[in-house]
């Protein structure tokens, strides 16, 4: 078998990740499809199909689902532990820069749109005849593999034997031209250990057993799948993937309104020219037609004018309409408009059901990252470091807020030694009523030094 040879749910998953990703991306990707979101009314009439989708709509609710949901896993910063050797990684986590926090956010970002995202870790390949010192610039890094760029894997038993990655590399054509071409990455597991292979087109350019740092070979792949509900290899649904079907149904319907709005939606003059006036009599009086508007008016000998115009299409309206209600009650909460003093009980029972896969995606990223973070550790020491690394993405998606009453409850509980004075303390940090930045120890500190007097 060739290695393009693609794993057998992958055609079936990229269509669905597809759908989201260009839902995702907006109006000019969703109109490049053409007939494939949009379907022709008129496969004979070209130029009326090119009017058709220039005049429909699109609502870009699953964008803002999508830019919801990262505004809520990121509304605060990661917690993050790294042991010195890999501290780099916080501001350079893929070799060009990026951050691990933005790392995470593109990961989370891809996880949510495709339902399967995968990480793998690397190390550059040192030179035969470089001393040690010469070695020492060199870093592991975090590569980011969207799951369009995951064409096969294989496990056999509880071993990920094999995984192969779909890449670009640039070809310079000239001096001012260059070419972007297609390789393959080919991660395996053998007798020997983990073996990375990179091929263009029949041709091996690329064949190495990557060494942890105690020198030996790796008995497992470090390649780090991420998905929506768990983090093996079979790829989940995207987490948008109903909104974004819906979204799509609703730019179809757009199609339909807008197009009968504009072909008969405008008032149209009948003119009844009446017995005593023969056609050829209107033309001498009418010989450019009829101009219509309150400054020019029509001669006629007899009959009468009068207005046409046919009665509304509602149908394509209420599908919209139904189409943004089942949008909002499945997670698009940014489709409709709500007051800033909403409780937080009525946020989350509205959201119970997006709060609840968006948690498990932030729990995966956070769980493969954690897992990358420790094996890129062990690229760079032979020091067992794992219990040193922590990255946890937040959890508390919604600004936790606490009223009056709230408030003189929980004194209650605490002058009836129902609670701590820590637990009323990190309450509070958590309805923001407490700066988390601020220590008991700060608190008391300060109390002590001025008093309760305000």
């Amino acid at each position: 078998m060739p290695v393009n040879t693609i794993h057998a749910s992958y055609d079936a998953h990229q269509k669905k990740a597809r759908r989201v990703r260009d839902a995702v991306a907006g109006s000019d990707a969703i109109k490049g499809r053409g007939t494939e979101y949009l379907p022709n009314p008129d496969p004979d009439d070209k130029d009326r199909y090119a009017v058709y989708k220039k005049r429909a709509i699109w609502l870009g609710v699953t964008k803002r689902t999508h830019d919801g949901m990262m505004g809520g896993v990121f509304r605060k910063a990661p917690e993050v532990e790294l042991p010195a050797v890999i501290e780099y990684m916080l501001d350079d986590a893929d070799g060009s820069g990026m951050s691990l926090t933005q790392f995470s956010r593109r990961v989370a970002s891809d996880t949510i749109q495709d339902g399967s995202d995968g990480i793998l870790v690397d190390y550059p390949e040192a030179e035969d005849g470089l001393t040690r010192e010469q070695t020492q610039g060199l870093r592991a890094t975090l590569r980011p593999y969207v799951s369009e760029s995951i064409i096969n894997w294989r496990r056999a038993g509880e071993d990920l034997v094999l995984v192969v990655l779909s890449e670009t590399y640039d070809e310079l054509q000239d001096e001012f031209t260059v070419e972007k071409k297609q390789q393959f990455r080919v991660l395996s597991l053998d007798a020997t250990g983990y073996r990375q292979r990179v091929y263009r087109g029949d041709d091996v350019v690329a064949d190495v057993y990557p060494r942890m740092a105690n020198g030996g070979t790796w008995p497992f792949i470090p390649f780090q799948f991420i998905g929506t509900v768990n983090n093996d290899e079979t790829p989940d649904n995207p987490l948008l993937l109903d909104i974004a079907d819906l979204n799509i149904g609703h730019y179809r319907n757009s199609a339909d309104l807008e197009e009968s709005s504009f072909t008969v939606g405008q008032p149209m003059p009948h003119v009844d020219i009446g017995e005593n006036t023969s056609v050829q009599e209107w033309k001498e009086l009418n010989p450019n037609g009829i101009r219509w508007g309150s400054r020019v008016g029509t001669q006629t000998k007899g009959g009468k004018v009068e207005l046409v115009q046919v009665e509304p299409n509602q149908l394509p309206d209420k599908l919209m309409e139904r189409k943004e209600a089942q949008m909002l009650s499945i997670g698009a909460k940014l489709i409709e408009q709500r007051g800033g003093n909403e409780r937080e009980e009525a946020v989350l029972a509205r959201t119970g059901a997006e709060t609840a896969t968006l948690s498990t995606v932030a729990d995966n990223v956070s769980d493969g990252l954690e897992n990358c973070l420790e094996w890129a550790a062990m690229f760079m020491s032979t020091a067992d470091l794992h219990e040193q690394i922590t990255f946890k993405l937040n959890q508390e998606f919604y600004e936790r807020t606490a009223d009056p009453q709230m408030v003189t409850a929980r004194i209650m509980e605490l002058d009836r030694g129902l609670i701590a004075k820590k637990d009323y303390r990190d309450w509070r940090r958590k309805t923001g009523g407490i700066d988390p930045s601020r220590t008991d120890e700060d608190i008391d500190d300060e109390v002590q030094a001025g008093g309760t007097v305000l």
